[in-house]
């Protein structure tokens, strides 16, 4: 029992040496990610790869706009379009957690895209990578991707 116990810690302690340190990251400019969209459209499943997000954070770090660049949701979309959403931030130094429900993805223009109401956004922003999940109207979709250094 004594070397399961010893085994155990000693596995976890190298599995937890061995996680890469959050970078510290200057977040007062905008962040670069680069990773893959998943979109649930008609009972499949559409993943856009090499999508470039941005995430940038409001002086206050009360709020942020995440723009989702050069996409196509599903193959059926005739353009590719930038799409920018507004959250709700909440965290400090290097970790973030985000959220939005009830609001509207605009172009970076400023024209919201009310067809597509955002609901359950959450996520999460560190200086390595960023994630969230959201329904843009009836349409369950992700994002997962790493940082890109400038």
């Amino acid at each position: 029992m004594k070397k399961t116990v010893l085994l155990f810690l000693a596995s976890l302690t190298l599995i937890v040496s061995c996680r890469k340190p959050d970078i510290d990251v200057d977040y007062s400019k905008s962040l670069v990610y680069k990773g893959s969209v998943w979109v649930e459209y008609n009972g499949e499943n559409y993943e856009n790869q090499d999508i470039i997000v941005s995430f940038t954070l409001s002086e206050d770090k009360k709020t942020a706009d995440i723009q989702l660049n050069r996409i196509r949701f599903v193959p059926q979309m005739p353009v590719t379009v930038d799409t920018v959403l507004p959250v709700t931030v909440s965290g400090s130094g290097n970790r973030y957690t985000f959220s939005a429900d009830g609001t509207y993805p605009h172009s970076p223009a400023g024209a919201e895209q009310k067809k597509y109401v955002i609901n359950g956004l959450s996520g999460m922003v560190t200086g390595q990578m960023l994630s969230f999940s959201l329904f843009f109207g009836d349409y369950p979709t992700r994002f997962t991707g790493q940082r890109q250094e400038e």
